[in-house]
């Protein structure tokens, strides 16, 4: 799916003690795999460069790029954005 130059640029586990974990790349996106399965279960834009920062909170995931923007995402839903900061 990423090119070849794209590499994960932050980790973060959801907080509830479930399998799923939170992924920043370089290209500006941020994943939502699923541990146990093996599989992503989201893709996420918001950033036009690297995803440096991810943190929880109960359903929603901020995330926070080297472009100076932080976006909230709610993993619930297909529009995920909420705000943008």
């Amino acid at each position: 799916d990423s090119g070849s130059d794209t590499y994960v640029s932050s980790v973060s586990w959801v907080q509830e003690g479930g399998a799923h974990l939170a992924v920043g790349t370089s290209d500006g996106n941020t994943q939502l795999w699923d541990v146990q399965a093996c599989k992503r279960l989201r893709l996420m834009d918001g950033h036009s460069d690297r995803v440096g920062s991810l943190s929880w909170n109960r359903h929603i995931l901020s995330s926070g790029g080297r472009d100076s923007i932080i976006v909230n995402h709610d993993v619930r839903v297909a529009r995920h954005k909420v705000a943008t900061l």
